[in-house]
């Protein structure tokens, strides 16, 4: 019997010794099997990484690459607001870049910061098209640059994801892990403003199941057509800003994927004054319609639509042998332009995206299109709306606008506060007092109104209010 309790004490004493030496094991071998795997290397890697990172703070930015399947890496910049919105916690907003601005074509590119939603408490996050490089910060996108074609939407596409929280950066971070400042992933939007809308659009159309949690859009006066990028209906004066008019576009020929021009009259103008040479629609015993020097030039050709191209040839007005080196011809804009327009995408806009919500603000006069029954505002909200089946308001909410604005703003002032889901009787003689005063209350409430509706949507979200209208801020 002492036997066995003198070897059972030893077998006690043996184990005790044993448990008191701290055996060593590699800080990477999680598992202390012995053996550093792969993964658990990787891992390591990573959480030592993570671990030197300098947290950007409320009040800065910072710049980052993610990485894009059809480009590579892909620079995105995100700025924190002073304040966020939402005590430590704020939105996140993707604001869509403009795509053929001369400045925003150039190899050498800025971050499009023009409406910048931290001034309403929101972080933003944009990015550069693939091939463009920042001129500020000196970080470059990969790819090449294809005017709102396929690799920029698959490039926006990717951006959406980060900001989602969906994919990390190339460090294999994620946003929350590069901020100060509490990401709210279930409330995150995009913002467009102008043509930057076309490519927001449609990568919502073409790309929407990839980000299903993407809670709204606001979009900014956005072309739909590719009549109203160079502006074939009409345009301002630059001196006078009086509206000039296209007198062979009829108004009431518009449905919700087309607008009536009248082609036949269509001439080339060549001289002095316009030595480029430019369309003209010719009218007999009354003033030419000549187009406006603005719209795209894109790898130095200018682009029109194609109706207006394939005319200039039929009409007799030039010929291919004779045709402007600067000109796409007819079969160039007939290539380019479907992916760069709207009006057939907001079907699949509905499929992919069913919960998503729609603002759509926009001035009485338009910050370049002159068409007194705004065909480009109705379209997008006949698509979002009727087509798609979203939840769609024509401009913010007037106690939106009172709060980050102007606290005296008012419908008299011309300001307006028109329920959700509902439009103009007579687009024609209605549309322009849906609209706020822009060019009369000066750019301040052009630059700050849709900033506004961000505001408004950013808190509809996170309140889950969706009222047709609203008494206060929520």
């Amino acid at each position: 019997m002492k036997k066995y309790l003198s070897l059972a004490l030893m077998l006690i004493i043996t184990i005790l010794l044993l448990s008191s030496c701290k055996q060593e094991f590699d800080p990477c071998d999680h598992n202390h099997d012995g053996v550093v795997e792969e993964k658990e290397l990787f891992y390591c890697n990573q959480d030592q990484h993570h671990s030197t990172i300098n947290l950007t703070d409320p009040g800065e930015f910072l710049v980052t690459h993610i990485n894009s399947p059809e480009n590579g890496k892909i620079a995105v910049r995100v700025d924190l607001p002073e304040e966020p919105r939402y005590g430590e916690s704020a939105p996140i907003t993707v604001v869509a870049s403009t795509w053929f601005v001369e400045k925003y074509t150039d190899p050498k590119t800025p971050f499009h910061l023009v409406y910048n939603p931290v001034d309403v408490g929101a972080i933003s996050v944009t990015h550069l098209w693939p091939g463009k490089t920042d001129t500020e910060t000196g970080i470059s996108s990969d790819g090449e640059y294809d005017y709102g074609g396929p690799d920029s939407l698959a490039s926006l596409r990717d951006t959406i994801r980060f900001a989602l929280g969906d994919i990390p950066n190339t460090d294999g971070l994620y946003l929350h892990e590069l901020i100060t400042v509490e990401p709210l992933y279930d409330n995150v939007g995009m913002f467009a403003s102008s043509h930057a809308g076309v490519v927001a659009t449609n990568v919502m159309a073409y790309y929407g199941e990839y980000f299903p949690d993407l809670k709204y859009f606001v979009g900014r006066e956005n072309p739909t057509l590719a009549e109203m990028y160079p502006l074939e209906i009409g345009h301002f004066d630059d001196d006078t800003h009086r509206k000039i008019y296209n007198p062979y576009y009829d108004y009431e020929g518009y449905t919700s994927t087309n607008i009536d021009v009248d082609y036949s009259t269509l001439s080339w103008i060549q001289n002095d004054d316009y030595p480029e040479g430019r369309p003209v629609f010719e009218v007999p015993g009354g003033v030419d319609y000549v187009l406006d020097y603005k719209g795209p030039n894109m790898d130095g050709k200018r682009y029109f639509s194609y109706a207006l191209t394939q005319a200039l040839l039929d009409n007799g007005a030039l010929s291919l042998r004779e045709w402007p080196d600067d000109l796409a011809t007819p079969e160039m804009t007939k290539e380019f332009w479907p992916y760069r327009i709207t009006v057939n995408n907001y079907e699949l806009i509905g499929e992919k995206l069913p919960e998503l919500r729609v603002l759509i603000p926009f001035a009485t006069d338009d910050h370049v299109q002159a068409a007194d029954d705004k065909p480009h505002i109705r379209q997008a909200y006949d698509g979002f709306r009727k087509t798609a089946g979203l939840w769609t308001r024509l401009n913010c909410d007037l106690s939106y606008t009172q709060s980050e604005i102007d606290a005296s703003a008012s419908l008299e002032g011309g300001f307006p506060d028109n329920d959700a889901n509902t439009e103009p009787t007579d687009w024609y003689l209605e549309s322009g007092s849906w609209g706020f005063e822009g060019r009369l209350a000066g750019q301040m409430t052009a630059q700050t109104i849709p900033l506004a509706g961000i505001a408004e949507m950013a808190d509809r979200v996170q309140a889950d209010n969706w009222q047709a209208n609203l008494d206060e801020v929520l």
